[in-house]
């Protein structure tokens, strides 16, 4: 698909919406290093009524997504995400800090659970939630055991291989992310349901053993959050745009 089709889509997609749209997309993890170029895009824009984000993105940092929330924000009174495929890990968290999110048959949030690099295996990104249920488990071992010493004895390799850094660190890590997941909601998708951030965050952050789960419009909805889903010709001009990024990332990766 041409540049200017892909211009005409976005164009026809803000007259639907009454907005200006914005896109994120992307296959690398999502860091503050789109700040600045976000930062350049809304100054050309300027104070506008409503903005759109198209996000896709698989996650990122963990600080980044109420960055994003508080800057886009400052350019507009209302703020809605959309979501063609996929918006996950911190692009959920994203969700959590605009006003509604549109959502087709396709569309995926996930858990916010937060990612951390393994100890050892530096290139490798583990769940912190893993180290958790790591501790949970060897505490259930010794509990259970029928001679803590024996079990002891097998259990020390594995518990001197846990260093109190880390696990502190996993610690501030899940109480940071409950954290901007509150924050979020209680300031803007739950405003209006207080009694729902508490119970909305802990599904989040601790309610599925998949850091992958695909949370479809239909159980975002159940979840409380604030959901339109995106029928006939808005689905199809989404859809559209998603093809062609997707399109333009493969050319780019053939180059």
């Amino acid at each position: 698909m041409k540049t200017e089709d892909r211009c005409c889509y976005i164009k026809r997609l803000e007259q639907l919406r009454d907005s200006k749209v914005l896109v994120y997309f992307s296959f690398v993890p999502l860091d503050d290093t789109i700040l600045v170029p976000l930062y350049k895009q809304l100054k050309e824009i300027g104070h506008t009524r409503k903005i759109d984000l198209l996000l896709h993105s698989y996650g990122g940092t963990l600080d980044t997504p109420y960055k994003v929330v508080r800057l886009i924000r400052e350019f507009c009174d209302e703020f809605a995400v959309i979501v063609p495929f996929a918006a996950k890990s911190a692009a959920s968290m994203l969700v959590l800090g605009a006003d509604e999110v549109v959502m087709g048959p396709l569309s995926e949030l996930g858990p916010i659970d937060p990612l951390t690099k393994h100890p050892v295996y530096r290139d490798i990104l583990v769940p912190v939630q893993a180290f958790v249920h790591c501790l949970d488990y060897l505490e259930r071992s010794m509990m259970q055991s029928s001679d803590p010493e024996v079990t002891a004895l097998m259990l020390n390799p594995l518990l001197n291989k846990l260093d109190p850094w880390l696990i502190g660190d996993c610690e501030k890590t899940i109480k940071a992310t409950r954290q901007y997941a509150e924050l979020l909601l209680s300031r803007y998708m739950l405003k209006d349901h207080p009694e729902r951030v508490k119970i909305v965050t802990q599904v989040l952050t601790e309610g599925f053993f998949s850091h992958g789960y695909p949370i479809n419009r239909i159980e975002a909805q159940e979840l409380g959050l604030k959901v339109t889903k995106a029928e006939g010709e808005l689905w199809e001009v989404v859809w559209a745009l998603y093809l062609s990024y997707e399109e333009l990332f493969a050319e780019k990766e053939e180059d």
